[in-house]
């Protein structure tokens, strides 16, 4: 498949783009033209279930003519980070059936979220949060991590991602290489963390328990880690990637970045964060989209035309696409998708009964 693409459909690969409100005309004109791999979905972009499935299908059907098919991202973590319509049951956080230490309720807590989301249409999830609850006066973090013990930490990550590949659905852990290292939000701020240390002895535990059991997506965060990113954020850090992620744990499965265009990225670095993401050893490129983004694509394409991005390295990132969307049977077919909401929501209420508030 990699010979048959062109290398702007292989550039286009590397592209997700989040959907900025209800209007899709601009996404699906990057799908039709540029051939872009992904796309996620956020809750404002549809009213109910039904405007979801509409949406869903809309985004299939604008990819059914293209060579490889289209990955449809969401961040459901339960709790606080829901981005399901409103007739679906929100579950109570993590970080609450944590506390029950109890392998069996996690198992049970990503099933249910499987389910939805293979049911609707949805083959990637970005979760769950691997990251250490290290510090309480975390905003960004609070009630989505598993716990601050990292045993469990680490356990819990292997139940839940492989339960959630039981369903086709792509788990993504994050954010390597460890935000419970900081209170600060990366939507806003820049995290600068000088004790590196902590970050090689601790943080890193989870995401190597999660490599060795099956792994296949991380997400890397806009961390600062000072003689370990060189003075940029880990996601956008070829060395620090390749050495700590790659290297280390002879990791070969995807690469994501967090939104390159949040607010700490954007301001500091968005003069070079463009290349410098796809330089790295990043496979997919997560953007928040804005208007004419093609021109950012076509950018790409130029800077892979003058060498000035490794085309061999494209060839590499697109090589794991294409193996993970083989693995996941990820498939435009909009036959059969939407769920049984009332026996979703049953279970859902089963599980949280397991907390007594």
């Amino acid at each position: 498949m990699l010979e048959k693409l062109s290398l702007e459909e292989k550039v286009g690969q590397m592209f997700m783009f989040g959907v900025n409100d209800r209007n899709t005309d601009g996404i699906i004109e990057l799908i039709k033209k540029y051939k872009i791999g992904g796309v996620i979905l956020y809750k404002r972009n549809y009213s109910d279930y039904n405007d979801m499935l509409n949406l869903i299908k809309r985004l299939r059907e604008a990819n059914k003519d293209n060579k490889v098919p289209l990955l449809i991202a969401i961040d459901e973590e339960g709790g606080r980070v829901n981005r399901m319509p409103k007739e679906f049951n929100n579950l109570k956080s993590i970080y609450r059936f944590s506390k029950l230490n109890n392998q069996n309720v996690i198992k049970e807590y990503a099933s249910v979220i499987s389910k939805e989301l293979s049911g609707s249409g949805i083959n990637m999830n970005f979760a769950p949060v691997v990251d250490i609850y290290n510090n309480s006066n975390s905003s960004v973090l609070k009630w989505r991590c598993f716990s601050s013990d990292v045993s469990l930490v680490a356990d819990s990550s292997v139940t839940y991602v492989q339960e959630m590949q039981k369903y086709d659905v792509i788990p993504v852990i994050k954010h390597f290489p460890g935000h419970g290292s900081t209170k600060m939000d990366t939507h806003f701020l820049l995290p600068y963390i000088f004790d590196y240390k902590e970050i090689l002895n601790k943080h890193l535990y989870p995401f190597e328990v999660a490599i060795k059991n099956g792994c296949d997506a991380i997400m890397v965060g806009h961390i600062v880690i000072r003689k370990l990113t060189k003075l940029l954020p880990a996601s956008i850090s070829k060395d620090f990637v390749y050495e700590y992620l790659r290297k280390r744990y002879n990791y070969e499965g995807l690469v994501i970045t967090d939104d390159i265009r949040m607010k700490s990225l954007d301001i500091l670095y968005k003069p070079i964060a463009l290349k410098k993401a796809f330089s790295s050893e990043s496979d997919i490129i997560l953007f928040k989209y804005r208007n004419n983004d093609e021109r950012i694509i076509n950018k790409v394409i130029k800077m892979v035309c003058d060498n000035k991005i490794d085309k061999d390295k494209i060839d590499k990132s697109v090589s794991r696409i294409l193996s993970i969307k083989e693995k996941y049977n990820v498939s435009d077919d909009i036959s059969n998708i939407g769920c049984d909401i009332v026996n979703i929501n049953k279970e859902i209420d089963r599980i949280n009964n397991y907390i007594k508030d």
